[in-house]
């Protein structure tokens, strides 16, 4: 009981900085839901596209040309300046210009391979107006044999004209997901940052030359005394995330009574006894209090912003997600993604959940592994 008495003294002064990582993680989340946008319908994303049309007087390059138009945003540039077009791609000004080469509607309808040439910024709308352009060209195809002239163009406007209606069925409000699964990515760095620098500080404290010496004059058990001290830190950092899922019940009182809530849960639980093991491991590395405060911002930062809590992965670079793999953050991140997405809860739905919490439970076992390792070196010397 002294033993846990004391570490509640030494957590009672640094109660600011957990206060200040809570602060930051409310924040956040708040600028999150107020800056989320509700998306209820769907709407046809025109590309900005530019046309080079080098054949004129063709019924079904005059088709063409009108479908592009009718699904892309044309831009009034002199097409006769390759300089102007250049700066137009090079400023987004353009997502795509096409190339129609001579003879373009007489080739097509002839069966020929017409040769298109495009200039394009590489981007997502690039790929749709090279999509838009493809479609038609294979429209044509499909029906050169079978009509002609006026006749085959109408056709095919026809066929490339119908709008298909999207329905979505989802049963998630993805809106209030995806504000809960940054939440929980944030929640790294809210408990590397604040529960990890709580752990080293108590036992840099704990392990100062004077406590340490009177700890083994006395007749206190030593093994007795390490495990009432992994017993209390391990509360301290249950109490911490107590506090963070109490906090997630009132930003998202809705959705965490659900399946889906109940997994971010779940799996926050087991990364927070991931970061006692880290904890300990910087504990029993060294002592240092002024050292300590920067491990504890390299560490949490760092895996932050590897793993994805900040970027989300689709934004990241392969060889940043590949560094990301050796870390116990990114399979942290990688099942809150996951629940995210999750509508039925099955085998199949929960399988590389399981798996990713393996990963995590074998991490902490690797470093309890190190420190009891450091720990024991230490005592030696």
């Amino acid at each position: 009981m002294t033993v846990f008495s004391t570490i509640l003294k030494i957590l009672n002064k640094l109660k600011g900085m957990l206060i200040l990582y809570t602060v930051m993680l409310v924040a956040i989340t708040t600028i999150n839901q107020t800056s989320g946008n509700k998306v209820t319908n769907f709407e046809e994303s025109k590309p900005d596209m530019l046309i080079v049309n080098n054949d004129s007087k063709n019924v079904i390059t005059d088709g063409f040309v009108d479908y592009i138009k009718k699904h892309a945003n044309i831009k009034d540039i002199d097409t006769s300046n390759q300089d102007k077009i250049n700066d137009a791609i090079f400023y987004r000004d353009v997502n795509f210009v096409i190339y129609i080469p001579e003879n373009f509607g007489k080739d097509l309808k002839e069966g020929k391979e017409p040769s298109l040439k495009y200039k394009e910024t590489g981007d997502e709308y690039a790929a749709y107006s090279r999509m838009l352009v493809e479609k038609y060209i294979k429209t044509v195809k499909t029906y050169k044999d079978y009509y002609s002239g006026r006749q085959l163009i109408e056709k095919v406007n026809n066929i490339v004209g119908n709008d298909t209606k999207v329905q979505v069925k989802s049963s998630l409000d993805t809106s209030k997901m995806s504000t809960m699964t940054a939440y929980f990515n944030f929640l790294n760095y809210a408990l590397l940052a604040g529960c990890v620098y709580c752990i080293t500080m108590i036992l840099a404290s704990l392990k100062q030359e004077n406590v340490r010496k009177r700890t083994i004059v006395s007749s206190f058990n030593y093994r007795k005394y390490n495990r009432i001290v992994l017993f209390s830190n391990a509360i301290v950092i249950v109490a911490i995330w107590i506090l963070y899922m109490i906090l997630s019940l009132i930003l998202f009182k809705d959705t965490m009574f659900t399946a889906n809530g109940l997994a971010f849960v779940l799996n926050s639980l087991v990364f927070a006894l991931c970061g006692l093991s880290i904890g300990f491991l910087i504990g029993n590395i060294t002592t240092n209090k002024a050292a300590i405060g920067g491990i504890v911002n390299v560490v949490a930062l760092g895996t932050s912003f590897l793993c994805g809590c900040f970027v989300p992965f689709e934004y990241m670079p392969d060889y940043v997600l590949k560094i990301a793999h050796i870390l116990p953050t990114y399979y942290f991140v990688a099942n809150n993604q996951l629940i995210k997405t999750i509508e039925s809860f099955n085998i199949d739905t929960l399988k590389p959940i399981f798996i990713n919490v393996g990963v995590v439970l074998a991490f902490t076992i690797v470093f309890v592994i190190l420190s009891n390792y450091i720990s024991k070196k230490k005592q030696r010397v």
